[in-house]
């Protein structure tokens, strides 16, 4: 999208709000971020307000919603993350925006994003993995994006890497998300924030949480590389924002196993493009 109209992403995560308004496909000229409430309706009015604000600067821009969770088969919405479980959101949402509202996947908007313009682009077979408050995701399958029954799309982050492991806000045990997102490596930390575990890592400090850390990342990418045969893999959200330790931490440990040394290796593991703006450029993709 080259024509210079201006179209506002919403990516509404576990932690924060963020929204964007994204000029060309891929430029943010306006920023605007704030906590996350965990009610429905503070949520809602939250982001409307946003909205409204954005659009003092940007009259009538076209908008859509980035956020983690999926549309249940009576039609409400279901984020464990943030402890909704059948939330009429969407009504929620277009009562304090006044108007239709879209929502979709973060994970696939922030695919979107990298497929459309950033590190898949031009694959036809992929994965993008997403770490943060979560673990998102989406895959790529002859150029378009995976989805399921009910147009639900795959739910990386809860895959089960250890049986009979840590309870995950989902009500399963051991999901992978457990161990591999930003949440899990301030756990590791002993509750250390992950901006200062990650300034520790970079001094080198901390080099066997780290290794654990990475470690753990690696075993789910090589459980993705065995189900789709990806032909690249990206890595996005929040903790991608500690730039090239992270990829290096991952390849390093993925050099590890033999099974990926054996099988894997020719897959392409790549630092997302657009980093923890690709769910706001992803939903503005989708804006119309």
């Amino acid at each position: 999208m080259g024509d210079g109209m201006i179209r506002i992403g919403i990516d509404i995560g576990g932690t924060t709000v963020k929204l964007g308004a994204v000029e060309n496909g891929c430029d943010i000229v306006y920023r605007d971020t704030r906590s996350t409430p965990h009610d429905a309706r503070d949520l809602s009015l939250l982001t409307a307000a946003m909205l409204r604000q954005a659009r003092a600067r940007y009259p009538g821009a076209p908008f859509a919603l980035s956020m983690a969770g999926a549309f249940n088969e009576n039609g409400n919405f279901d984020a464990n993350m943030l402890g909704f479980e059948n939330v009429p959101l969407r009504q929620l949402m277009e009562g304090a925006a006044g108007e239709c509202v879209r929502i979709e996947n973060d994970g696939i908007c922030a695919m979107m994003a990298e497929h459309a313009a950033g590190a898949l682009k031009g694959c036809s077979a992929a994965v993008m993995i997403t770490l943060g408050t979560g673990v998102g995701g989406g895959v790529i399958v002859n150029g378009r994006p995976l989805k399921g029954k009910r147009g639900v799309q795959a739910e990386l982050g809860h895959m089960i890497t250890h049986v009979d492991g840590k309870p995950c806000s989902c009500g399963q045990t051991g999901c992978w998300e457990c161990y591999a997102s930003a949440t899990a490596l301030s756990e590791m930390a002993g509750g250390m924030p992950v901006k200062d575990v990650i300034a520790l890592v970079r001094e080198g400090g901390l080099a066997d949480v780290w290794k654990i850390y990475t470690h753990e990342i690696a075993q789910g990418l090589i459980s993705l590389c065995s189900i789709f045969s990806p032909e690249a893999i990206a890595i996005g959200g929040g903790l991608s924002n500690a730039g090239d330790i992270l990829i290096t931490g991952v390849r390093e440990a993925l050099a590890r196993d033999r099974g990926y040394s054996l099988y894997y290796s020719g897959i392409r593991v790549l630092p997302a493009a657009f980093r923890n703006d690709a769910g706001i450029i992803g939903a503005a993709a989708l804006a119309e």
